[in-house]
């Protein structure tokens, strides 16, 4: 009778869970990293395993409410004890019907958002020494807000309605005002027409730093299916005065090989040991996962190279 009771018990539970639509997704990805800054270089085994726990709920009214939390780690990930651990990072949650969607907490952020904004990334960690590389913003929160973040509130509204997409996103470090961050307001559209893309994004107060604004113009062409080209503009308005401009491609073959390539250039005020960025990159679909590797060259004369295998459940 006992274990009748904890089968039907199991039973109910799992009854509820399906009834509330909780779901599991993720990703994971491991291979060899090599970084060489001039002064030192190092190669580095680097492995990430990320799960998302999403969970949603449809009124009688149609309204949608929903949230979701991540359990991520990163080697070399740190809890408070100092021992290496997954992570659980703070929770976000949503309300959406008819093109309408609303955050609140560890919310997305409007330039982030932005539909073609990395799609100048390579290699299995997806990552470029070009394009955004030099700016700062924030974004979804995948790790704990950091000590000092601890009352951080973030809301993004966004609307969809035919081909454009309008977002809006406001982050206040300290709910109870003790933050010597400054707020940050971002906002930012996309519109879409046949083959293109294009995208323009505004955040002031980047990242919480005053007076530090970043924008962002992109563009992108759908050559067909498998192959597109953009162009990114992305500037700040700061210290530094960086402005960015990428050419970028990408195309996938028959045969599973994927190949792409970038071409960033600055303008700033400040002296950079080059005044391009260049990456090239390869991947091969193996069916529900890929090896993908890059090699790049960065503004400060920085190699970066990577070679691993990524996969998503």
């Amino acid at each position: 009778m006992k274990k009748f009771l904890m089968a039907s018990t199991a039973l109910f539970g799992l009854a509820g869970m399906a009834a509330a639509d909780v779901t599991l997704s993720g990703s994971g990805r491991f291979g060899l990293v090599y970084e060489d800054n001039g002064t030192t270089s190092d190669t580095l085994l680097s492995y990430r395993m990320r799960v998302n726990i999403d969970a949603k709920k449809e009124t009688d009214s149609g309204v949608t409410f929903g949230g979701r939390i991540r359990l991520q780690y990163d080697n070399g990930d740190t809890v408070d004890v100092g021992e290496g651990a997954a992570e659980v990072n703070a929770a976000m949650l949503y309300a959406e019907s008819a093109g309408f969607r609303f955050e609140v907490g560890n919310a997305n952020t409007a330039f982030d958002s932005l539909a073609t904004l990395y799609n100048a990334e390579l290699g299995f960690i997806s990552s470029t020494t070009g394009s955004y590389s030099l700016f700062d913003y924030d974004s979804y929160s995948s790790s704990p807000y950091a000590v000092g973040d601890e009352n951080r509130i973030g809301l993004f509204a966004s609307y969809s309605v035919g081909s454009v997409v309008l977002r809006a996103s406001y982050i206040d470090y300290d709910q109870t005002g003790a933050s010597a961050k400054e707020d940050e307001v971002g906002v930012s559209m996309d519109y879409s027409t046949g083959p293109y893309k294009l995208g323009i994004g505004y955040v002031s107060n980047a990242a919480g730093n005053v007076d530090y604004d970043v924008y962002a113009l992109l563009g992108e062409y759908a050559i067909n299916d498998n192959t597109n080209v953009g162009l990114q503009l992305i500037g700040e308005d700061g210290a530094e005065n960086d402005t960015t401009f990428t050419i970028y491609g990408n195309t996938k073959l028959a045969s599973g090989v994927g190949l792409g390539a970038f071409l960033s250039g600055v303008d700033s005020d400040v002296a950079y040991a080059n005044d391009y960025a260049i990456g090239i990159g390869a991947s091969y679909d193996l069916g529900g996962a890929s090896v993908a590797g890059t090699i790049q060259q960065g503004f400060d004369d920085e190699t970066y190279a990577d070679l691993g295998i990524n996969f998503s459940f």
